[in-house]
Order: structure tokens, then C-alpha cells, then sequence
């Protein structure tokens, strides 16, 4: 894990580096300051469908043994700085909690606005952006197994893991409500394509209780605590924007 952390540190610092190359290049291109504030250069707005699929998650499903999972983006402008955003995704995971061993399995989805505070050069198309989401997934649990808490053990065996009878087996059809504040950027390193970081603060807004456990884990939310209704995560995003129709702003 330590090495992935890495990883995602220097595909960030080169995006950045992407970043400030292209602004350079769009610098030296500019023949004069007029061009970038003609009328015929803010004429329009083009409107166009971004898509593109979660790296971090994808990686991680490959490094651990534990963990499974998938988050596909979308994005769709609607207005010159203003975006739809769309993320769908599945996870599985298996963790240690104190005495619990669990497996969460389920889906989710997130739906929100965008709103890129970077100021464009002329032929530029990169966002550094605000947002909400609102989302919701649906999922389960599975209590693999557990060991008694006995402070003073008197019975043989009591630290030995139950992974039978009262208690464990499957919790199905659970659910979770949230809401997310957004905070990242996109930068295009080719031609339509772009690589985007995004971190999130999560609020707990409702869920389900499983009987005879508690919900520790939900997916696309990440970890639950009793005495705290937060959360944070983030994604790392390579996706693909189709240009399709260009309007007035």
C-alpha cells in the first residue's frame, strides 16, 4: 500500500507538470493579447461528454488481495464553467475490525454539479474545480467470523475465532445516504484526454443497521465510525471528452 501512495503522489505531480506545459505552449502560440479577448473567441460554449474510469481503484484491486473494485465518471457541460457529474461504482472488501472479520459487497452512484474556478486561455480545456455529489449505495455484509470480548478469561480458548453458528453469515438488502463536497482538477496531456484527482468530504446522511452488527464499511463512502458521521476519499480519473455541439454563452 505504501508503495501505491507513492505512485499516486508522482502521477499527481506530473499531471501538474502537464499542466503548467500546456500553458506555456498556449502562451507561445498567442500571436497577441486582443485574440484572447475578441468577441469571436467567447462567442460560444462547447458543449461536450466526458467518460473515463477510477486508476486508483482499479490499482488497488491489483495490489491487495482484500479489496475488489471499479468507478466509472462521467461528466457533461451544460454551461461555460458549469458541469453534471455522474460517478458509478462497485466494491468489495474484506477487513478486520477489533473482534469482526467482515466482507462488504455493493454498488453506488453519485450525481452532482461542478464548477471549474480556472480561468481558460483560448484552446485550453482544463478544469480546476468546486462540487457537491449526492449519493446513495445499495450493499451487504457478510460476518465471516468473530472472537468474545473477555477482559478476564476464564474460558479456554476465548481469543479462538467463531466463524459458525449465532451471528455470522449474510446481511443483505442495506443501504446508505450521503452527501459529498468536491474539490479537484482535470488536465488534458493529449489530445481529448485527461487526467483528473479529486478529493472528497463525506457526510453521513442516513442507513442501514444490520441486526446483530453494525455498518463499518459502506461502498463509495469508505469507513463508518459510531462516533463520527464523516468520511473523506478521492479518485484519480483518466477519461475521454467527445466534443458533440457547440452554443452562445
Amino acid at each position: 500500500m505504501k508503495k501505491l501512495h507513492i505512485w499516486v503522489f508522482c502521477i499527481s505531480f506530473l499531471s501538474f507538470g502537464f499542466l503548467g506545459f500546456a500553458q506555456k505552449n498556449q502562451t507561445d502560440d498567442t500571436q497577441t493579447e486582443e485574440v484572447l479577448d475578441s468577441p469571436l473567441a467567447k462567442e460560444k460554449t462547447p458543449l461536450s461528454l466526458r467518460f473515463g474510469v477510477d486508476l486508483f481503484r482499479l490499482t488497488r484491486s491489483q495490489f491487495s488481495d482484500d479489496y475488489s473494485g471499479i468507478e466509472l465518471v462521467g461528466d457533461l457541460r451544460i454551461r461555460s464553467k458549469l458541469f453534471v457529474a455522474v460517478e458509478l461504482g462497485n466494491e468489495k472488501t474484506t477487513k478486520q475490525s477489533e473482534q469482526v472479520n467482515f466482507t462488504t459487497n455493493g454498488s453506488y452512484y453519485k450525481i452532482g454539479i461542478d464548477y471549474n474556478m480556472y480561468e481558460n486561455w483560448q484552446g485550453m480545456n482544463n478544469n480546476v474545480h468546486l462540487g457537491f455529489r449526492i449519493a446513495s449505495s445499495n450493499h451487504s455484509h457478510f460476518l465471516n467470523s468473530y472472537t468474545l470480548l473477555d477482559r478476564t478469561p476464564f474460558w479456554p480458548n476465548f481469543d479462538q475465532a467463531i466463524d459458525m453458528g449465532f451471528a455470522t453469515g449474510d446481511r443483505p438488502d442495506l443501504n446508505a445516504q450521503w452527501f459529498e463536497l468536491v474539490a479537484g482538477f482535470k488536465v488534458q496531456i493529449l489530445n481529448n484526454i485527461y487526467l483528473g484527482l479529486s478529493l472528497r468530504l463525506n457526510r453521513l446522511l442516513n442507513y442501514t443497521k444490520p441486526e446483530n452488527f453494525d455498518t463499518i464499511f459502506i461502498p463509495g463512502f469508505n469507513q463508518k465510525t459510531d462516533e463520527n458521521k464523516f468520511g473523506a476519499s478521492f479518485n484519480y480519473t483518466l477519461s475521454y471528452n467527445i466534443p458533440f455541439a457547440s452554443k452562445k454563452k
